[in-house]
């Protein structure tokens, strides 16, 4: 959907109230279908100067990446705010070992391509010094959607195997280096998102956020839902990126994302079944302290 028809949407079915939260929380709607997932403080400093490293190194393809094309809003400068520390390079890139090629998802025979971030000297280097970080969000993954995360460890084996069938030796080192179930991550520095959805992502999936940086009081907008959500540096959040409408505005200190997402074209071709979503049993809701919200479908929601 585009502006309009998301504010004509909110116009028509307004949130009842504002709902701020700061602690571990878990949002299901009225089918006990989970739809976020919302983990302050759930990187360790330690992870988090490991993820810092990382960026670092991804310097220069994160200032080639920024352009001042209208079409796309991820990559536009005037989305960008300067970096404070010396050793940040504000802008966003796109890391897979194995996707689709831009604008040939639909087709069967898979054009599948290597990120052009991963297109060099430095490839294997790059994605070794993201292992810990992805192996933290795929582990979370496994807690949260675990009939997911096994859908994509298949989808993982079987493009494994297919570049080696296909006789891509790059590829296929890369997809045994690349330590995540997810497609690929993004990697943002102190870029301003307005709010939107990421219509790539399956509905029944789960992307994460980590975020980390030398920021204070950040705050996300889930704006359909009517949450805001304290989003300081050590943030995990997952949520299916098609149903929740969420933006996040900085406006000081250095604020780096790592993005995890999947991508449903990649599993489709690997013939992955998709899981359905995750769910909470009733049963066990009965532990937990929750509060009515009457928001459209979105009816509940609990603090762990």
């Amino acid at each position: 959907m585009n502006d309009a028809q998301e504010q004509a949407l909110l116009t028509r079915f307004p949130p009842p109230k504002k709902i701020f939260l700061d602690r571990p929380s878990v949002v299901i709607d009225s089918g006990y279908r989970i739809i976020l997932w919302y983990l302050p403080d759930a990187l360790s400093p330690w992870v988090q100067s490991n993820m810092y490293s990382a960026t670092v190194g991804m310097g220069d393809l994160l200032k080639r990446s920024i352009n001042n094309k209208r079409g796309n809003w991820r990559t536009l400068g005037s989305n960008f705010r300067p970096a404070e520390s010396p050793d940040i390079t504000p802008g966003c890139i796109n890391i897979a070992p194995c996707w689709f090629q831009q604008g040939h998802e639909v087709r069967w025979r898979p054009p599948f391509i290597i990120s052009a971030t991963l297109k060099g000297d430095r490839s294997v280097t790059m994605i070794t010094a993201m292992q810990r970080p992805a192996l933290l969000a795929s582990a979370a993954l496994r807690v949260m959607h675990p009939q997911l995360y096994w859908a994509s460890v298949r989808t993982h084996i079987e493009l494994g195997r297919w570049s080696a069938d296909q006789d891509l030796p790059d590829m296929h080192r890369l997809l045994k280096h690349w330590a995540s179930v997810y497609t690929g991550a993004t990697v943002m520095c102190n870029r301003n998102s307005p709010d939107h959805r990421d219509p790539k992502c399956p509905p029944e999936a789960f992307d994460i956020l980590t975020c980390f940086g030398n920021y204070h009081h950040g705050v996300m907008q889930l704006t359909n839902l009517g949450i805001d959500l304290l989003y300081n540096p050590g943030v995990m959040v997952s949520y299916s990126g098609r149903l929740v409408r969420h933006g996040i505005n900085v406006a000081e200190g250095d604020r780096i994302v790592w993005a995890w997402f999947l991508r449903d074209s990649v599993h489709n071709y690997a013939r992955t079944p998709r899981p359905d979503y995750a769910r909470y049993n009733p049963i066990d809701l009965d532990s937990y302290k929750f509060v009515r919200y009457n928001q459209v479908d979105f009816a509940l929601y609990g603090t762990l």
